[in-house]
């Protein structure tokens, strides 16, 4: 029986946590997440779930519970907190996350955003999911395995979300097998082997991004109608503030969407 522990939130924290317990060969020893009375922008709560499964829970501030436990691998899918070398060291086998990205090339936060954004001038329409090994450098683990869904003209950040979130779901069932059975390890193929562009963005990556000024939009080209395009597709995910502009005075929210 391979033991875990399991680090998340979101509603992909949640499938994966179903998956998880669906899993004959997997044993959940304990889950660390949120508090019950969390106010989240989702729905669902990975707590209240792992409460209703059996299974034992940390709060985030409580993460190093994990240290007293005896476990082959950690999971993380949508933990918030960077995790230090003691944590990622802990786990017999090695720590997990499932990016929502594609690696190596959007590390770090923001990604649905900044994949529509940088989509058009690098010709690369689409986006990624990518299960890889941790290491105290943020998301620059070994890969196990990647999953890819396009962007469209269309896209907004909500939109390309949701369609990530069913193709990381699709990932993890496929590999749990081999967390299972230990042989996710071997399929670990370092990041530098892979080719193409490398970004990295921080969580603060579009704050005082949101305003795009009214003499933007006079006169523009082209090439800047289909950049500011972008960047409001890019800046569409309800229930957050969309992007915006001033017309007479008052503030216009953008969106592509609904």
């Amino acid at each position: 029986m391979t033991s875990i522990a399991f680090f998340g939130s979101h509603p992909l924290g949640l499938a994966c946590l179903d998956r998880l317990a669906d899993a004959d060969e997997i044993e959940t020893e304990l889950v660390v997440t949120y508090p019950r009375e969390h106010d989240a922008w989702w729905d669902g709560s990975v707590h209240e779930r792992a409460l209703e499964l059996g299974y034992p829970v940390a709060t985030i501030d409580e993460e190093d519970r994990v240290l007293d436990r005896e476990i082959d691998y950690l999971i993380s899918v949508y933990y918030p907190n960077i995790l230090g070398p003691e944590l990622l060291d802990h786990p017999e086998s090695g720590a997990l996350n499932l990016h929502q990205a594609e690696l190596p090339r959007y590390r770090g936060s923001n990604v649905f955003s900044h994949s529509i954004m940088n989509a058009r001038d690098d010709e690369h329409w689409r986006h990624g999911t990518t299960l890889h090994f941790m290491e105290p450098e943020v998301d620059s683990g070994d890969i196990v395995d990647r999953r890819f869904v396009p962007i469209t003209e269309s896209d907004t950040a909500r939109s390309l979300y949701e369609r990530t979130r069913a193709a990381s779901i699709q990932l993890f069932e496929e590999l749990l097998p081999a967390i299972a059975t230990g042989h996710v390890t071997d399929m670990a193929t370092p990041q530098e082997e892979y080719d193409g562009k490398r970004y990295f963005y921080t969580k603060d990556s579009l704050d005082g991004k949101k305003e795009i000024p009214q003499d933007e939009f006079l006169g523009a080209d082209k090439s800047t109608e289909l950049a500011i395009y972008d960047k409001i597709r890019a800046l569409d995910f309800p229930p957050h503030e969309p992007a915006w502009t001033y017309l007479d005075g008052r503030k216009v929210y953008l969106t592509a969407s609904d």
